[in-house]
């Protein structure tokens, strides 16, 4: 039996959670609700509850304001979210679970179902200091990407990342300090977490870190801080010149 707490502010939400998990989920047990951050820290720190399902925003303090009140966050997470875009940057990145409100029975299911097995796991630690550091640097560099390796899950910086190659099914990570990290995932789920944060998609099978450019050669090849190439496609290149130029007037 896994037992649960659900934080929200509104009622109706918090009923149709407690519903549909009576119903699809028998062996997750509610412990109780909270109806705003204040109330959901004393009650996790009351109840000790498995598993939180948590709004993000709330009336007062948000989700991520109270979890940045816990020194050790030893309970997994499913936040309950609306369309907060950076927000989705932070959850895609620390590799936690969300579902989008109003709340699909299947988008449930899939959460509650990866929840399980990470508690059954007991190897979140690493997975919830990333979270805690991200929530510190939503929307730039300095957020940690957990990236799977071979044998375990590598946390880096992004902006340690130079870029990205497509190697098959699976994606080369180059990292500024000579590190090569190969990750199971394809290339394609890489462009989807790292685009907002300043990277590039230059040719389908390279993504490159916009502030590791040190030089665009004329034939269309673009030279990284480690002294790395990588090839712009032709139809790519005036995406990326208006791209590069605008994230350089950023920084």
């Amino acid at each position: 039996m896994i037992n649960a707490l659900i934080i929200d502010d509104e009622q109706k939400l918090r009923e149709v959670l407690k519903i549909k998990l009576a119903q699809y989920c028998p062996d997750v047990n509610i412990l109780g609700q909270a109806v705003n951050a204040k109330e959901g820290f004393e009650k996790i720190t009351q109840l000790k509850p498995d598993l939180v399902f948590l709004d993000i925003a709330m009336p007062g303090e948000t989700g991520f304001d109270m979890l940045s009140r816990f020194y050790k966050i030893d309970f997994e997470i499913i936040f309950v979210t609306g369309f907060n875009e950076y927000a989705l940057d932070a959850l895609k990145v620390s590799a936690v679970d969300y579902i989008l409100k109003p709340v699909k029975t299947e988008s449930l299911l899939n959460a509650v179902e990866k929840a399980k097995a990470r508690i059954e796991n007991r190897s979140r630690l690493a997975k919830y200091e990333v979270l805690k550091h991200n929530l510190n640097h939503i929307g730039d560099q300095k957020t940690k990407v957990a990236i799977p390796g071979a044998n375990a899950y590598e946390f880096v910086k992004i902006e340690e990342i130079i870029r990205c190659e497509g190697w098959q099914k699976y994606t080369k990570i180059f990292l500024n300090d000579g590190q090569v990290i190969v990750s199971s995932y394809n290339l394609g789920v890489f462009r989807d977490m790292l685009e907002s944060y300043g990277f590039f998609s230059t040719h389908k099978s390279h993504l490159v870190n916009n502030s590791h450019i040190t030089r665009y050669l004329k034939d269309g090849t673009v030279v990284l801080s480690d002294g790395s190439n990588a090839p712009v496609a032709r139809r790519r290149k005036e995406d990326f010149m208006e791209q590069v130029v605008k994230y350089l007037k950023v920084l």
